[in-house]
């Protein structure tokens, strides 16, 4: 009561909370407003003492601190807690060895001025707790907080990095790990398909050994895949020393268009199905195989040729992501020396995707980063998109004429005409554009 007033009929848990926050911070709080102790009171005789200062209460080895609590009712009703630190408990460092994949961090406010301030405060929080592990850290955000309707994710690999996003975020500052957007009422899910660049080591290993669903699609896919490419993309997703290597453009696709359906089977068999479904890329392949647009075989036909394709061309380009428009990105490439740079994907209003020339790419990017812009390389060997590709254009057109597509039944927004497709369209002129 000296420290906050009569709580009423939660005056005796508020004494509780008091405790265990000053068993938490090792510290007694001093008793405000009391400097003059009751002379109703025996204090000489009792042994009790009013505490007039803070006091340490720091762990002590082989000793257990405990407090009581003492609840006295106007109504009578009387209660008294004791209240004893629990056990050191000894920590079991879990297996983290095979976790590749980056978790995001999932925060939300009631807008965003407070989305900001939250975002600062888990910044202050994870600088000063660098010893939590990460998954720890985006399973208790994701599971065990209160989703509001301003949220931001954090997409990034660990502690220090979420560290510099969230700054960002709270600062105001663009940041390309990090999406800020708001609940709508009714959730409607998009399945997005990435394209080439999103692969990783060991990509759908554990998902093989421990989903009987998964591996039965990467079955199907092998089956569909092997007249084209002539190896095992199970065998590759499996880490086979025979396989090919991840690193070839022509191994590359085929094996992300089977994790893209594979992963996709998985999600359906859990009740989850998307409102519409998006591919970027190579990704729109598997997209249209989801969808219904195209049947496996026909999904198996476009992705082998489209990488074999492209693998003769391997060497000759670099792509790019830039953090900045389209309108300035288009300006500063008029530029004489960088002619051989070319707009490739418009990932969003910010951000704009450059392909062309490895050499001149690393020049301009440089430069770039010289001003602050956020850029990045994408994982591809290729200037795919671009003028780059006309070689092989015709040589994919015609490679692709029995490819039969059909009514999509599940809704497809293509990423050629940023359109809603029937699926009908998807023959080989629009693979061509793809």
């Amino acid at each position: 009561k000296s420290n906050i007033g009569h709580s009423q009929a939660a005056a005796g848990v508020l004494g509780l909370i008091k405790m265990v926050l000053a068993l938490r911070h090792e510290r007694l709080p001093k008793t405000l407003h009391a400097s003059t102790p009751s002379p109703r009171v025996d204090w000489q005789g009792s042994g009790l003492k009013l505490l007039q200062e803070a006091r340490a209460w720091q762990r002590t080895p082989g000793h257990v601190r405990r407090a009581g609590i003492s609840a006295f009712g106007i109504s009578g009703t009387n209660a008294h807690m004791i209240l004893e630190e629990a056990p050191v408990a000894r920590a079991h460092e879990a297996d983290r060895s095979a976790l590749s994949v980056s978790f995001p961090l999932l925060i939300s406010a009631r807008d965003e001025s407070a989305l900001r301030s939250q975002a600062g405060r888990w910044a202050a929080w994870l600088e000063a707790h660098p010893e939590v592990p990460w998954s720890d850290v985006v399973q208790t955000a994701a599971a065990h907080r209160s989703h509001l309707k301003t949220r931001a994710s954090i997409a990034v690999a660990g502690t220090p990095e979420a560290i510099t996003a969230l700054r960002a975020l709270s600062e105001q500052r663009a940041h390309a790990e990090v999406c800020v957007t708001q609940a709508e009422r009714r959730s409607r899910l998009v399945f997005v398909f990435s394209g080439q660049g999103s692969q990783c080591s060991a990509m759908g290993r554990e998902l093989l050994a421990d989903s009987a669903l998964f591996a039965e699609t990467v079955r199907a896919c092998d089956a569909a895949l092997i007249p084209y490419t002539g190896w095992s993309v199970e065998a590759v997703l499996g880490g086979e020393p025979a396989a090919p290597a991840l690193d070839r453009i022509d191994v590359v696709q085929p094996a992300l268009l089977t994790m893209s359906i594979a992963l996709a089977a998985v999600w359906r068999s859990l009740g989850i199905e998307p409102a519409a479904l998006v591919g970027h890329s190579q990704g729109e392949i598997a997209c249209a195989v989801v969808s219904g647009a195209l049947s496996l075989a026909d999904g198996a036909r476009v992705v082998a040729l489209r990488s074999q394709l492209q693998e003769r061309l391997a060497g000759t380009g670099a792509m790019a992501l830039v953090e900045l428009p389209l309108s300035e990105v288009e300006q500063r490439l008029r530029a004489a020396r960088w002619a051989g740079l070319s707009v490739a994907v418009v990932n969003t209003q910010t951000s704009t995707v450059v392909a062309g020339d490895p050499t001149s790419l690393q020049e301009w990017t440089s430069a770039l980063e010289r001003e602050g812009v956020f850029c990045r390389r994408i994982a591809s060997d290729v200037a795919g998109h671009t003028p780059s590709m006309d070689p092989i254009l015709d040589a994919l057109k015609q490679g692709l004429a029995s490819v039969t597509p059909r009514q999509a039944s599940t809704p497809m927004v293509s990423t050629v005409t940023s359109q809603p497709i029937q699926g009908e369209e998807l023959d080989a002129a629009y693979w061509y554009r793809n």
